[in-house]
């Protein structure tokens, strides 16, 4: 089953777009919000992104996109901070969708302001509280194609709507500064009734295209993304996983337990180091597997599940349980030489190495061991260029 994630605010009510596609839908996206969705767990197969914050809070970045394809993502992008980021990112294999889009990659359109407006909060549906340079841009040229202005009106009110800010542009605004400026009483008149007969709006209809587009590569079978290029993983790419991972972290305690992270940390080491031993070596199974590129055979997942016989085996525990026991299984094997002095170390310190040792003495095998041959001397290792010292 594909998992589509979009995320969408003003540009169009969620509602209709889960008429023209089944997906989950979030807010307008942020710094941090794709790589939440990508790291450290399996990836989605789509994201889609419309709308994106900025100003109060940090944009998206275009590493975390780039994070994504390279994990397999279909990344797709449209109508106001995902047309943005499909112009920039286009070369690298993000998917655009629509008019807007094709203006800022064609270089048309250069600045931001042309799909920035002013909203509402969340609760309110983030309804437009102003109007997208785009959609205004859209209505003159229908206007003045219909034949309601000329091209002269058509050019002034276009660089009166650029020329102002963008949280200030709306219809009644750019007609009342037309009439300031004398253009056309008649053609001005036009343009009102042409506009509240036809609602231009490039954001919504291009939104509308991307789900579209989305909806007919599901249906045809989603295919994941070959990335051609190398992520690299920079330090300020380690600094914003970290902080997702720690606000992941806040979030699932707060959900679990109803205190900081800190805090179950501090009390359970405290009152049961083991369970931070063996969380700890989780951690570093998954990351050591990870750094290697292991995943265990389906086989080793089975055989390792039915040691948990009283989890139901498709239960998220027994699947983590069971991963979990068949990396460490490779992990051994692959590490032995790394493994063999820390072992040793830790018998030791426990005073268990006579007692293994006498375990391994009269253990079975049922062949005998080889001799270890006594040279009197350490057997001599290959150096990288292949001479023997």
């Amino acid at each position: 089953m594909t998992t589509t994630y979009v995320f969408l605010g003003p540009s169009l009510p969620v509602d209709e777009a889960r008429d023209v596609l089944d997906a989950h839908y979030l807010p307008p996206v942020s710094c941090g919000d794709i790589t939440d969705l990508v790291l450290d767990r399996e990836p989605p197969d789509v994201i889609a992104i419309v709308d994106g914050l900025f100003e109060q809070v940090p944009a998206v970045w275009h590493k975390e996109i780039l994070f994504a394809l390279s994990k397999g993502v279909r990344v797709f992008g449209s109508s106001s901070m995902g047309a943005l980021r499909a112009a920039e990112l286009h070369s690298f294999g993000m998917e655009g969708v629509g008019g807007v889009f094709e203006a800022f990659r064609d270089g048309r359109y250069t600045d931001d302001d042309e799909v920035t407006i002013v909203h509402a909060p969340a609760e309110n549906g983030y309804r437009p509280l102003s109007e997208a340079m785009v959609n205004l841009r859209l209505g003159l040229a229908g206007a003045r194609d219909a034949g309601h202005l000329g091209a002269r009106t058509h050019d002034r009110l276009v660089a009166l709507a650029k020329g102002t800010f963008y949280p200030d542009r709306s219809w009644p605004r750019l007609l009342q500064d037309g009439r300031r400026l004398g253009l056309p009483a008649a053609e001005l008149d036009a343009l009102r009734a042409y506009v509240r007969d036809t609602a231009p709006d490039a954001k919504a209809g291009d939104a509308r295209a991307l789900l579209a587009r989305v909806r007919q590569v599901l249906d045809e079978g989603c295919t994941p993304f070959r990335a051609e290029f190398d992520f690299e993983p920079t330090y300020y790419w380690e600094k914003l996983t970290a902080v997702v991972r720690q606000q992941r972290a806040e979030r699932r305690t707060a959900e679990v337990v109803g205190v900081p992270a800190a805090r179950l940390l501090d009390h359970v080491t405290a009152e049961d180091a083991a369970v931070v031993d063996a969380a700890l070596l989780d951690l570093l199974i998954r990351q050591e597997a990870a750094r290697l590129g292991i995943s265990p055979s389906a086989e080793s997942l089975d055989r390792h599940a039915a040691r948990y016989p009283h989890l139901a085996p498709d239960a998220p525990e027994a699947m983590w349980l069971a991963e979990r026991d068949a990396l460490r299984e490779v992990l051994v094997k692959r590490l032995r030489s790394d493994l063999t002095d820390p072992v040793l170390r830790e018998l030791a310190a426990g005073g268990r190495l006579a007692a293994t040792r006498e375990a391994l003495e009269s253990a079975d095998t049922g062949t005998a061991a080889a001799p270890v041959p006594d040279t009197g001397r350490a057997a001599a290792v290959p150096l990288p260029n292949g001479r023997r010292e």
